[in-house]
């Protein structure tokens, strides 16, 4: 079972990929022309995006109060660690995300909110494995 700590974390991970994909779609969508087809389904993307963002912001605060309990009521097991520092996953594990991530990429429709969102996911992952990979190797 995961830990509160774990979920903060892959909360804020998911937070700040569909962040990276909100930016990067609503920017996209601000040089489209008014009369192209594109600007309507942009809009859409960037719509689902900020969608799943208030979900995801929802869902973050009510672990975030359940880790915060659990820290100020200490005890064993009581999570200590800043969410950046809670970022032991194996590296195994976060390769074959990355792997999962770049396929969801190549597979997703050129353009689209599920494209972006899965790139961004591949280059966090990539990025993850990276200090995971040199912090194994110190």
């Amino acid at each position: 079972m995961q830990s509160a700590s774990d979920a903060l974390r892959n909360v804020s991970d998911a937070l700040m990929r569909d962040l990276e994909a909100l930016v990067a779609a609503e920017q996209e969508k601000r040089n489209v022309a008014p009369d192209d087809p594109r600007l309507v389904k942009l809009a859409a993307e960037v719509d689902e995006i900020a969608r799943r963002v208030l979900g995801l912001s929802e869902q973050q605060q009510d672990i975030a109060e359940d880790v915060h309990a659990q820290a100020t009521e200490g005890g064993p097991g009581a999570p200590t660690a800043t969410i950046e520092e809670n970022a032991h996953r194996a590296i195994g594990v976060i390769l074959a995300e990355w792997r999962a991530a770049e396929r969801d990429a190549t597979a997703a429709p050129v353009g689209s909110a599920e494209a972006t969102a899965a790139r961004a996911k591949a280059d966090e992952l990539r990025e993850e494995y990276r200090r995971a990979y040199e912090a194994h190797r110190r």
